[in-house]
């Protein structure tokens, strides 16, 4: 190698090349937002100060539906669900494209 060139490498790592794949690339994208509205519920709860058993009471929604939405496993709520647990939590859903907000839910 003569001075003053680097290498340059050549290998892609594992995710690099997993996210090649439309299926796999799919997926991921898909469990990032489930992850997000785990990761949000969790917060909105932590900033109401409401446990699993009093938010599913306030939103009038099963326990398992909760704790199904904070783990990101398993629950795959309506939107009206999704709804009425967003606002028990105090906040709300909102539909835009671009700058421009379509509905508020």
């Amino acid at each position: 190698m003569r001075a003053g060139r680097k290498k340059e490498l050549t290998t892609t790592s594992t995710y690099d090349r997993l996210m090649k794949s439309k299926s796999f690339r799919e997926k991921m994208e898909e469990e990032e937002e489930r992850l997000a509205v785990s990761e949000l519920i969790l917060e909105l709860m932590e900033a109401e100060g409401l446990s699993v058993r009093e938010l599913a009471k306030k939103a009038n929604v099963s326990t398992s539906v909760i704790q199904g939405l904070r783990s990101g496993e398993g629950s795959n709520p309506t939107l009206a669900v999704l709804s009425r647990i967003v606002h028990s939590l105090g906040a709300e859903i909102v539909f835009r494209k671009g700058k421009k907000t379509l509905a508020t839910v």
